[in-house]
């Protein structure tokens, strides 16, 4: 919720326009509230928890893609007429990335609740992935546009860097997508050999060049961090005052 929070209140006054439909708002709000926390037993299926209890967590949980697919439209028909604001205003860009990404794993996730999926992913590195993907690819992201609407205004100071700012999210934006299919596809070949009774330390060593790959992409997004936290210490250190008129989104931003 804090996340959608987020959402609706910083991409309406960076895009200055309201939210495009203020009653699929509402029905996102209360949807979300109700079916959200009754999904919760979603991550321990298979366990010794009654299967009606499951099966009603699977339910609501395929039910949430629905909502979330409404709060989705909703916010990319606020963006309709403004799609130049993606291109040159990167807190934006960086909510709608993460909102992307947030329906890339409701929609994930509405297949891999059912007890058929469950039987090849269960408790390997395809749920890594689907989680790094929510956590990172999404409100971190969030919160990353946050950061930068807000660090300009509250230092009063211009961003350092540009170019920073870019490889930040680029870095992050690849480096977490590269994440997310290469453990979905680990954990399809770990469930896959786990099912047909493969040996532990023959599924581990097939694991082991899927665990490079998401070294590789953990470092890239550590890298993206790193040039968002010198640009930051960078800025307050900087003497350019800042201009708000430069970072409006401009009316006609086709």
């Amino acid at each position: 919720p804090m996340g959608w929070g987020l959402m609706y209140f910083f991409v309406p006054l960076i895009l200055r326009r309201p939210i495009w439909s203020h009653s699929l708002s509402v029905i996102g709000f209360w949807a979300l509230a109700f079916f959200y926390p009754l999904g919760g037993v979603h991550h321990f299926l298979l366990s010794p928890i009654p299967d009606y209890v499951e099966f009603g967590a699977i339910t609501t949980t395929i039910a949430i893609e629905v909502v979330v697919t409404t709060v989705v439209v909703n916010f990319f028909m606020t963006l309709r007429g403004k799609w130049g604001a993606l291109r040159t205003n990167l807190a934006i860009r960086w909510f709608y990335a993460g909102a992307i990404m947030y329906f890339i794993t409701c929609f994930q996730c509405a297949f891999q609740v059912t007890w058929m999926f469950q039987k090849i992913i269960h408790f390997t590195d395809w749920v890594v992935g689907h989680a790094h993907m929510i956590m990172f690819g999404t409100f971190t992201f969030w919160m990353f546009g946050v950061v930068d609407w807000l660090w300009p205004r509250v230092t009063g100071r211009e961003w350092h860097s540009k170019s920073l700012r870019h490889w930040h999210f680029w870095l992050s934006t690849l480096g977490i997508t590269i994440m997310f299919l290469d453990l979905t596809m680990a954990g399809l070949i770990h469930g896959f050999m786990q099912r047909d009774l493969n040996h532990w330390t023959d599924i581990l060593s097939a694991s082991i060049p899927f665990w490079w790959v998401r070294t590789f992409a953990g470092g890239m997004m550590i890298a993206g961090l790193l040039c968002t936290l010198y640009n930051m210490w960078m800025t307050v250190r900087g003497r350019e005052p800042y201009d708000p008129e430069r970072h409006l989104v401009p009316a006609n931003a086709e």
